[in-house]
């Protein structure tokens, strides 16, 4: 999957290597400061593979591709619409189909539909704070569309914990999250203490529904995955009843939308899409290490599965390193069983075994205050630490060293 975007939001040109292409690899971060566009990118990236499937599925209709502001009226679900101008250009190469925006028109060309697994995409917005803060957060008016429909599968995840709760990856042992369906009501436990989502920790608040929503999501793909494939049968009368849906004249869009959204769930996913922004969101850094080992766990659950973050976090790519470093150690030619055996628990001591990445399947963004999109060089297949986040780490560094000169001047 690429995709290359001009002229769009902050976003001026498209990535400086691959003729402007960015590459969605099975791990993909985007990396920058903020309002350098790193959501536009990503929203744009969900938006298109959206749209790809529910062409697939017959959602949408080609015919209805030419029609005027049809892109533009999609983007509103992110409120994308007014990032595009006269000048913007997308071109978006997915599995099954391929998109163009140019001149304020769309069009799109089918690839191949033989081999394509339906994804269940899953966009984790940065405000998923709100749903932690209040207790019903269905009560909440005028949230952004998205987050509705985060909320969707937020409140799904909730009432399939088991009783025992969930354990949250935190730096701190036997944090569990647990749900009062009598009273639908989130609690986080800990040792000694039992408090309601609302009154916990701001990273809780930000960690809890990302976590249980990517569990939950991934492990459903695993168990549709093994379960027996949707027949062709059953396909054709899904098919027929999208039909009769879409050419109903007398329902609202509306209607037809939330009619759709129920014959979809009954669609078999193959694999499955997590778009999360600022994974690192008001996490220490040790936490921030271990719901990413957590989510590249369940990224590798599921042949197909894919993983997209953006971030401010440094400590993030220095994490990632790990998981490729430990990847390479992990395949070392060691033919006795024995030794095999010892580094596996040696690995296991430092990243979980099922955690580790190989670097062909990980691409990494920076996107600059200039509106471009580098690809971050690697060395030896480890990410580079030659990166905006690093460099302003090595800045601090620099500073202190000339305050510590300033120091020495003057007692002398």
């Amino acid at each position: 999957m690429k995709i290359k975007i001009e002229n769009v939001g902050p976003i001026r040109q498209g990535a400086t290597a691959n003729d402007g292409y960015i590459t969605v690899n099975d791990l993909t971060l985007f990396i920058g400061n903020q309002g350098t566009g790193k959501s536009t990118v990503t929203k744009l990236i969900s938006t298109l593979c959206w749209l790809e499937k529910a062409l697939f599925r017959n959602y949408v209709r080609e015919s209805e591709l030419k029609k005027e502001n049809f892109f533009k009226n999609h983007c509103k679900w992110h409120k994308l619409d007014r990032y595009l101008r006269d000048d913007s250009y997308i071109h978006f190469i997915g599995h099954c189909y391929e998109f163009e925006y140019k001149a304020k028109e769309f069009s799109a060309i089918v690839r191949n539909k033989d081999g394509y697994s339906i994804p269940q995409i899953m966009y984790v917005p940065a405000e998923r704070n709100f749903l932690s803060v209040v207790d019903r957060p269905r009560i909440l008016k005028a949230l952004p569309t998205s987050l509705y429909a985060f909320l969707d599968e937020f409140e799904t995840a909730e009432k399939n914990i088991y009783k025992d709760g969930i354990e949250l990856p935190l730096d701190e042992d036997n944090v569990k999250l647990k749900y009062d369906p009598r009273n639908k009501l989130a609690h986080i436990e800990g040792s000694g203490y039992s408090i309601r989502l609302s009154e916990a920790s701001s990273g809780i608040q930000s960690m809890a529904p990302l976590f249980i929503v990517s569990q939950y999501l991934a492990n459903s793909i695993l168990k549709e995955k093994e379960a027996n494939e949707m027949s062709l049968e059953e396909r054709r009368k899904i098919e027929a009843e999208i039909e009769k849906i879409l050419s109903n004249k007398d329902l609202s869009e509306d209607v037809k939308m939330l009619s759709l959204k129920n014959i979809s769930s009954r669609y078999k996913k193959g694999c499955f899409f997590n778009i999360i922004e600022e994974v690192e969101q008001n996490l220490f850094p040790t936490s921030q290490k271990l719901i990413l080992f957590k989510l590249i766990e369940l990224l590798n659950q599921t042949k197909g599965n894919r993983l997209l973050l953006n971030t401010h976090s440094p400590y993030i790519i220095n994490y990632l390193s790990i998981a490729v470093k430990a990847e390479q150690v992990l395949n070392m030619a060691i033919a006795d069983t024995k030794d095999r055996k010892r580094l596996e628990i040696d690995i296991e001591r430092i990243i979980p075994l099922k955690s580790c990445i190989a670097s062909d399947r990980l691409s990494i963004y920076e996107v600059t205050n200039k509106g471009e999109i580098r690809s971050l060089s690697t060395y030896n297949g480890i990410p580079s630490d030659n990166n905006y986040l690093n460099n302003l780490m090595e800045e601090v560094n620099e500073l202190y060293s000339q305050l510590q000169e300033i120091e020495e001047e003057y007692e002398n």
